[in-house]
């Protein structure tokens, strides 16, 4: 299985050609495509603050259905303390991921063996933290 980042998750959206190349790789390969609760939030804020009507109707409705193909992964409790733990170390080292470490830490509890994302950067440092892998595009 694979976690989408916020990243995917818009550029599968609102601008399909930036990620058609690695979506047709983690579907010849059979990969289930799961995201966090967390990330349809973050992608979904940025709908909802659109002002004009049609095109937040438009991208709602494009949303809708990317996300009804894919696993949604819950945000617990053990999630938001291990996400805590994460970015409090990597802060010690001077790297702040912000809110990506929880997508990491849901990523971690529910087996999955990579992250989907186009923010490498934050994700190599989780990487070499926690040994999640990072499929960049």
């Amino acid at each position: 299985m694979k976690c989408l980042d916020t990243t995917f998750l818009i550029d599968i959206v609102e601008n399909p050609d930036e990620v058609r190349a690695v979506s047709e790789e983690l579907e010849r390969h059979g990969e289930v495509l799961a995201t966090t609760a967390f990330n349809v939030y973050e992608a979904l804020l940025g709908v909802h603050s659109i002002r004009d009507r049609s095109q937040r109707t438009k991208l709602l409705d494009l949303y809708s259905r990317v996300l009804a193909r894919l696993v949604l992964l819950p945000v617990s409790v053990e999630d938001a303390t291990k996400a805590a733990e994460l970015g409090g170390e990597l802060r010690r080292r001077g790297h702040d991921v912000g809110a990506d470490s929880l997508t990491a830490a849901v990523a971690i509890r529910t087996g999955a063996d990579g992250v989907v994302t186009r923010n490498v950067a934050h994700f190599e440092r989780l990487r070499e933290l926690a040994g999640l892998e990072v499929v960049p595009y």
